[in-house]
């Protein structure tokens, strides 16, 4: 049975369209959240191996598929979304799925997850019903991708934010301990308070899929939260809830002093003696920042420092913190390290089938 669950003046980075999404978002009045339906509607996909215009490349052919499961970015004027894709929906799966593809074959669903503008609701008792709703649909598509179109293929699942937080919910309901734990090559789920019991790598979201902790492991977990500066007081991420449900009800998720949020450092898991992250930068790799996890009594978050003159990228210090310096460099979460994930999945994927043959 589980358990109970800066300064004025300050060059800044151009924002991404989610910032802009965001900070418009900040201003809109709540919409109470649709019912949810009865029936379950059939599975509209983002993105589909062989599908024409897909934003994430499209690719039908590698030994591997990917599950991503996009993060809040709907500009939709509810509490949750239709599922009805929009170009933000696009904009996000070709900038943080697409260079997956390289590595594996990508599905995305369109799921009703809580919107931008649900948001200010968070956390409190509306933002939790619209992320069941969100879960509730995105489990359907799950059931629905393993059913009809995952023929045995191992399973990267790859999320962001709310992205990452349903897909805690998925390995936690449907993974964890049952028979699709065996396709699972890895979890990859930034920008969310993945928990495990203090001073393990399970034990918290999931009973038996570890936090990775070195290259080439393969049915494990990659989670971490990007800061350039010491989380302040009231950080939503790096800190374990003080109560249930906040995140949602589907998951379960535990809660309290026995646990701490694990960080995993993605340089940590490339193979080079060079821990420079490879980064994403406005279309370009750059490999200017360096990357730690914050252990001890504070928060458990991704120090990420360098940048700065002379290495093509701005300073870790200067990437925004939107919509408040609570949030850290939650919208470079997966940008920070994306080229390094890639070539993780990769080196994943291959120890994953050899222990297959």
């Amino acid at each position: 049975m589980r358990p109970k669950t800066s300064p004025a003046g300050r060059r800044r980075a151009r924002l991404p369209i989610a910032a802009t999404l965001a900070l418009l978002a900040a201003g809109l009045g709540a919409v109470p959240a649709p019912a949810a339906r009865a029936d379950a509607p059939e599975t509209v996909w983002l993105c589909r191996p062989g599908q024409a215009g897909d934003p994430c490349g499209g690719r039908a052919d590698a030994p591997v598929d990917c599950f991503y499961v996009y993060p809040t970015i709907s500009a939709q004027l509810t509490d949750n979304a239709d599922l009805t894709p929009g170009p933000e929906q696009r904009f996000i799966a070709q900038q943080q799925a697409a260079p997956f593809g390289a590595a594996c074959n990508v599905w995305a669903p369109v799921y009703r997850q809580s919107t931008l503008r649900g948001l200010q609701n968070s956390p409190g008792p509306a933002r939790s019903a619209a992320l069941d709703i969100a879960y509730d649909s995105l489990e359907g598509a799950w059931q629905d991708y393993l059913a009809h179109h995952n023929n045995g293929r191992g399973v990267v699942l790859i999320g962001h934010s709310q992205g990452s937080t349903m897909l805690r919910a998925l390995i936690r309901n449907r993974i964890d301990g049952q028979p699709a734990q065996r396709q699972l090559v890895a979890a990859i789920v930034p920008g969310s308070n993945v928990l495990v019991r203090r001073g393990a790598l399970t034990g918290g979201d999931f009973d038996s899929v570890p936090g990775c902790t070195e290259p080439g492991q393969f049915g494990c977990v990659i989670a971490y939260s990007a800061f350039a500066e010491t989380p302040p007081p009231g950080t939503r991420y790096g800190v374990v809830p003080t109560e249930a449900g906040t995140s949602g009800t589907r998951g379960r998720f535990v809660f309290g002093p026995d646990y701490e949020v694990l960080c995993t450092d993605p340089s940590a898991l490339t193979g080079r003696s060079d821990r420079t992250l490879r980064s994403a930068v406005a279309g370009q790799e750059v490999r200017a920042y360096t990357a730690s996890c914050a252990t001890g009594d504070g928060p458990h978050v991704l120090m990420i420092g360098g940048g700065g003159p002379g290495t093509g990228a701005p300073a870790a210090t200067a990437l925004p913190t939107v919509p408040n310096p609570t949030w850290g460099l939650h919208l470079w979460d997966v940008n920070l390290a994306q080229p390094d994930l890639v070539d993780i999945v990769a080196a994943q994927t291959r120890a994953y089938l050899n222990n297959e043959e």
